[in-house]
């Protein structure tokens, strides 16, 4: 414990001496770490968020999904004999006609 300490006035005086960056830095990142292991720190995250696992499947289960799944994809079939445009088509021509029949 006391070797760590004497270790880090050490790094502290010799600091001033030093004129590269390179080597400022690794004084400074030794410091820190000798620090850290005087008081016991350990470097653990601040959050660990809460993975959840996948439901367990079959290649049944899993085959089953996806043919619902592509069943929604596929257009679904006329219903009506008259499509949207055919109806505004009709209604045009029938507003045209009346027009025509007021000019006369």
């Amino acid at each position: 414990m006391q070797a760590q300490y004497d270790e880090i006035e050490v790094l502290e005086k010799t600091f001033l001496s030093l004129f590269d960056s390179e080597s400022r830095v690794d004084n400074i990142r030794r410091r820190i770490s000798l620090l850290k292991q005087r008081i016991g720190y350990t470097d653990k995250p601040i959050y660990e968020p809460q993975v959840k696992k996948a439901p367990e499947r079959s290649t049944q289960e899993h085959a089953d999904e996806m043919a619902k799944l592509r069943a929604k994809m596929q257009p679904k079939a006329k219903t009506t004999v008259e499509t949207e445009t055919e109806v505004a088509d009709k209604e045009l021509r029938d507003a045209i006609n009346k027009a025509m029949a007021k000019m006369k």
